[in-house]
């Protein structure tokens, strides 16, 4: 299993199909990490124990090996220091400060400015034969829309891009070990400047909320604030630019199912979570430990060991969902049962968010262009590589 080559990337679920069936827990050794053993969990009924249980497969490394604790030290621990690698209490913690900024209800009153942002990208691409789905609507949406709500000026955008990369994928993007320090320490640097202003002159924005917010005394320090916004950052754009992506691939793939959808907006909901559990948008979880030895279909893990569970295996599984394979934008809501967005105290906190978006950007897409139509052949796609997100490099479409 090559996680990394364009043509696993391309079609990974029959790969995964025989995981599931022979091998639901697979050990791999991952030579970038000099030599150390990942487990790939691909059966959801055990990614969704593996995500519920939170004492036995730990975030903070130092819970289940000896080492240093929550985030690390030096330059790595003003980007790790977040609620996305931390156990209780102070996941906990964490995730209290942050929470009331992505509620359902508060979510929704962001309904308007996502539609009109969704709108004026349209009209740029207005009156061409094509454009790139990717570049010109579904990465340039959400970006603009997590940058508005931390505050970040939008003229600072590419530059922001360009940090974030060196944190999520550098490999990715070429980028070399000094190149990522390089980035992550203008990165730091720049909010530690950005944090210093919101105190001198507080604005209405969620990096303001975050520099004043309190809980039972306590307040962020200067690297859990870095690192909340650079998970904010990353996640509230990565995760929906694949989420419009892939879903918008799944329907022009599938013609019947996009007819459907022009001929009744009113499925958008079912929709969504249908691209979500079909091909979504995080291919496996970010890294757990084991903190005990654990045996798990006849596999014995050893505490220490990395374990990853994989997603979009568990959202094909023929034995949680019927006809796993076929997309269907009818499926009631209630029989999608996918981990899209995870499950247990990690679920993913912008998941309201990440569905207003991909609701928003994939009708106005439908009611702009109703001929939409693939200007690339199915087997030509580009996949960007890498085992946590999936999504693809470009995309362009036909307007028709």
């Amino acid at each position: 299993m090559d996680l990394f080559s364009p043509q696993f990337k391309a079609d990974p679920f029959p790969t995964y199909a025989q995981l599931r069936a022979e091998c639901p827990v697979h050990q791999h050794t991952a030579t970038s990490s000099g030599g150390g053993r990942i487990w790939y969990v691909t059966r959801q009924a055990d990614v969704e124990a593996i995500l519920k249980d939170a004492e036995t497969f730990v975030k903070d490394p130092a819970n289940a090996r000896d080492g240093k604790k929550f985030g690390g030290g030096g330059l790595m621990a003003n980007i790790n220091r977040n609620m996305l690698f931390a156990d209780a209490p102070d996941h906990t913690r964490l995730r209290k400060l942050v929470n009331l900024a992505f509620t359902p209800r508060r979510v929704e009153t962001l309904a308007p400015r996502i539609q009109t942002i969704a709108d004026d990208l349209l009209d740029q691409v207005a009156g061409q034969d094509s454009f790139d789905l990717i570049d010109d609507y579904a990465f340039p949406l959400p970006i603009t829309v997590i940058m508005e709500m931390l505050g970040i000026p939008q003229a600072d955008r590419d530059k922001m891009h360009d940090w974030t990369k060196a944190i999520i994928a550098p490999g990715r993007f070429g980028i070399t070990l000094k190149g990522r320090k390089q980035r992550m320490r203008a990165f730091v640097e720049y909010l530690g400047e950005t944090f210093e202003q919101r105190r001198q002159e507080p604005q209405d924005d969620l990096i303001t909320g975050l520099v004043q917010a309190e809980a039972d005394g306590e307040r962020l320090s200067e690297a859990e604030l870095s690192s909340m916004v650079a998970l904010l950052f990353v996640t509230g754009h990565e995760t929906v630019v694949n989420l419009i992506g892939n879903g918008m691939l799944a329907l022009l793939a599938h013609p019947d199912q996009l007819a459907m959808l022009q001929a009744d907006h009113s499925l958008i909901d079912q929709a969504v979570e249908e691209m979500l559990r079909f091909d979504g948008p995080v291919e496996t979880s970010t890294t757990r430990w084991a903190a005990k030895d654990v045996t798990l279909h006849g596999q014995n893990i050893k505490r220490g060991d990395v374990v990853r569970v994989v997603m979009t295996s568990a959202n094909r599984d023929e034995q949680a969902h019927d006809r796993p394979d076929v997309f269907d934008i009818t499926r009631p809501l209630i029989s999608q049962n996918h981990v899209a967005f995870g499950k247990g105290i990690h679920y993913c906190l912008g998941a309201p968010l990440a569905r207003l978006e991909g609701r928003i950007a994939i009708l106005t897409l439908l009611r702009r262009f109703p001929h939409l139509s693939l200007g690339t052949p199915l087997d030509q796609t580009q996949w960007h590589t890498g085992v946590t997100f999936r999504g693809l490099k470009s995309l362009e479409v036909r307007v028709g």
